[in-house]
């Protein structure tokens, strides 16, 4: 089963996410800040098949977040797809602008097909399929 690493402050944001990857097949290890972030990455004995991080963490810059994730991982030999989660397109144009290393955007709200494409895109391993798709009746509030 693949995993995720999840940098998500707000609580409602990690429930939902939660509940969707569940429902994708995916297993998640959940943060709340970028220090938990960067422990996570070095000291982890898993392997992260991507990394959801929130560009608005409380007391964080996400920029040097990103790059010292980046470093962490230059390291270790590997680089685990960096998907960043925002509220505002026009936050990750500025942010991107500055080189914050990640590999994607999810614009907040979005719906479970927009996660579930993003995950097949930068996880989608065919020797492992596990992405599974989700009836066009389920909403956000189902899954």
């Amino acid at each position: 089963m693949p995993v995720l690493l999840v940098v998500e402050a707000d609580l409602a944001q990690r429930e939902l996410i939660s509940a969707l990857l569940e429902k994708f097949e995916y297993s998640a290890v959940f943060v709340d800040s970028a220090e938990e972030a960067l422990r996570a990455v070095s000291n982890s004995e898993i392997v992260f098949d991507a990394i959801l991080i929130d560009l608005r963490l409380p007391q964080s810059n996400e920029i040097e977040t990103a790059r010292a994730i980046r470093q962490l991982e230059r390291e270790k030999g590997r680089k685990t797809p960096l998907i960043a989660t925002t509220a505002c397109v026009s936050e990750w144009e500025r942010i991107d602008g500055h080189n914050l290393c990640a590999d994607d955007c999810l614009s907040k709200p979005f719906q479970p097909e927009d996660l579930r494409r993003m995950l097949l895109k930068w996880t989608y391993n065919p020797a492992r399929p596990n992405l599974r798709i989700l009836p066009p009746s389920r909403s956000l509030e189902s899954a």
